[in-house]
């Protein structure tokens, strides 16, 4: 009976040890699973942390984030892309993107598109953009390609950019660069042509007195006439030469423009045109070579009157503005063609049958000797050069 009880014991303090050997393991394993779980927290709230720190980056990127199907559908876009668009987010997500694509670049947007699916690279193309209730602007795509439910290629990640500034910036350098070398060209043939132009001239008037030649005063009135206006083209070559000096001096723009409003009148009223002025009273003084200005706008004057027809009127007048003054010329005429909107500035282009082309191109060259801008709004209703100087 001792021994049985002796053995129960035994058998119960073994039990006992292994009950509390798993009680041991078992709160091992909780506190195990506690700092498994902690960290797991600590992870997820790290992975929220950071989806929301990249959304943020995404949403409110300077540039525009889309995301397209495989249709060219905005299926994701952030607010750079939306305002670049003209629309809300919300209202843009799966409308398609085409809508928003200048006709003409509507096969190079889904070509762009096939070509990142097949390729599986990064494509970029330029497009021309039109959004809603806002300027055509000049845009650049970049895309890659993603996997998505219905397979690779299924979705694409892209980056649009305005890059009309910058096109427009380049284009203005290139027509410098071409008024500059017209300007250098004609430079350096003036003399050699000028020359012997003065001595036809000169024996051409010395035979005019003279009894012989009365018969042929009709002819060498011609011939005189011609030369100078020869002798005046190449004077308007050298105003395209973007190292020419001017000679600048403190002038109003008021006070040029008055100056030349009887001038400009009476050519106007010849035509049945009429000018007015519209000059702002705090328009300030500006570094300006008078010569220089009053050919720019007695070429933008001209170019206004020709615009017109009979009983039009063509205002011409300043604003001053905190960083700039602005002079304009507005007329009544039936406004530029797109295709000669685009080319506006370029040597030898005109719509005259008579014109030598380089009118505008030497309003440019000067704006540009005198640190400005020339800005052109026109429609069915007229057309208006703005001549942005920067106040001193």
């Amino acid at each position: 009976m001792a021994r049985s009880d002796a053995c129960g014991k035994r058998k119960d303090v073994a039990e006992t040890d292994e009950y509390q050997l798993l009680n041991d393991q078992l709160q091992a394993r909780a506190l195990d699973l506690e700092i498994q779980c902690r960290e797991m927290r600590e992870t997820v709230a790290e992975l929220e942390e950071s989806r929301d720190y990249y959304a943020e980056l995404y949403y409110f990127a300077l540039e525009g984030f889309v995301t397209f199907d495989g249709k060219g559908c905005i299926s994701e876009i952030n607010l750079a892309g939306a305002s670049l668009l003209g629309l809300e987010r919300s209202r843009l997500l799966g409308m398609p993107m085409a809508g928003f694509v200048d006709k003409d670049s509507c096969k190079p947007f889904f070509d762009h598109l096939r070509s990142c699916r097949l390729t599986g690279k990064k494509m970029i193309t330029e497009l021309t953009l039109t959004p809603k209730n806002a300027a055509v602007i000049r845009a650049q795509i970049i895309s890659m390609p993603m996997p998505g439910a219905d397979g690779y290629g299924s979705q694409y990640r892209s980056i649009i950019a305005d890059i009309t500034a910058r096109r427009r910036m380049e284009e203005e350098l290139s027509r410098m660069e071409r008024l500059k070398l017209i300007g250098e060209m004609a430079a350096g043939i003036a003399h050699e042509i000028r020359n012997p132009m003065t001595t036809v001239r000169g024996f051409l008037q010395s035979f005019m007195p003279r009894k012989e030649f009365t018969p042929l005063q009709v002819q060498l009135n011609l011939m005189i006439s011609e030369l100078d206006r020869a002798n005046s083209i190449i004077t308007e070559y050298l105003s395209l030469a973007g190292n020419k000096a001017i000679n600048q001096s403190l002038n109003s723009l008021n006070n040029i423009v008055e100056n030349l409003l009887p001038l400009m009148q009476a050519d106007a009223l010849l035509h049945k045109k009429g000018i007015v002025t519209q000059l702002a009273a705090d328009s300030p003084a500006l570094f300006l070579d008078n010569q220089e200005i009053r050919q720019l706008i007695l070429n933008l004057v001209r170019n206004g009157l020709e615009a017109m027809s009979p009983g039009g009127q063509l205002t011409i007048g300043t604003i001053a503005e905190r960083k700039q003054v602005v002079l304009f010329v507005q007329d009544q005429g039936t406004g530029i063609p797109p295709e000669v909107r685009q080319k506006l500035g370029t040597p030898f282009l005109t719509t005259k049958e008579t014109g030598t082309g380089l009118g505008v191109a030497i309003c440019y060259s000067i704006a540009h000797r005198h640190q400005a801008q020339i800005d052109i709004e026109t429609g069915d209703s007229g057309t208006t050069f703005l001549i942005k100087f920067p106040r001193q």
